[in-house]
């Protein structure tokens, strides 16, 4: 265990004029007392080099290995993006819209949405609905909006014909996901939008619908 060294103590700092007396004194007394506390700054500064070279230093190193970190972090992303597309690309994994109609199931019906593993095509991770209300899949009929939560839910509404978006002439079609672990969210076609089952089984890719 290394042992903290005792702190070197700083140096000596000249005595306080008092305020009070600053009025008294003559001009070059001013520049006297000025001086001396010059002086005690730049011994001050000299004690304190080797420490901000240090500091410095310890900086430097802690961005170091934060690179690092952010290396690893990005590389592993990367990896899984191209692990997704070549899955996809190689028909290992099915669009979304293939699996709501798949039979049987690929997912148990139960299943919340939140825990189903989705991805898109081109690769990353997402999550279904908005990210401060994750695990909601939205169905309409051109008039009416209902939410999915579970997976049997989803297969239910799809195989009646309604379509993931909302409903109106304004209404957003699509699905909306969030990439996980931000905020970031966009409105994909359910064919942009691949599973992955459990145990890594995963459900093939079609093409958008």
């Amino acid at each position: 265990m290394t042992e903290t060294p005792e702190p070197i103590p700083p140096p000596l700092l000249p005595s306080r004029v008092d305020p009070g007396r600053l009025g008294d004194l003559e001009a070059a007394d001013l520049d006297a007392e000025a001086a001396r506390l010059a002086e005690a700054e730049r011994a001050t500064r000299t004690a304190m080099s080797p420490y901000d070279r240090q500091l410095r230093e310890i900086h430097a190193r802690q961005e170091e290995i934060a690179t690092e970190r952010r290396r690893r972090e990005r590389a592993g992303r990367h990896a899984a993006r191209i692990a997704v597309r070549e899955m996809a690309g190689s028909g290992e994994m099915r669009a979304l819209a293939d699996a709501l109609l798949a039979e049987p199931s690929p997912l148990p019906e139960g299943r919340p949405l939140s825990e189903v593993r989705a991805f898109l095509s081109s690769g990353g991770q997402v999550g279904f609905g908005y990210p401060t209300r994750p695990g909601i899949l939205g169905f309409t009929d051109g008039r009416q909006l209902r939410n999915a939560t579970t997976w049997g839910e989803a297969r239910a509404l799809y195989a009646d014909g309604w379509e993931p978006g909302a409903p109106g002439a304004a209404g957003v079609r699509g699905v909306r996901v969030h990439l996980s672990g931000t905020r970031v969210e966009r409105v994909v076609t359910p064919g942009e939008v691949v599973l992955e089952l459990a145990g890594g089984e995963a459900v093939t890719t079609g093409q958008p619908s």
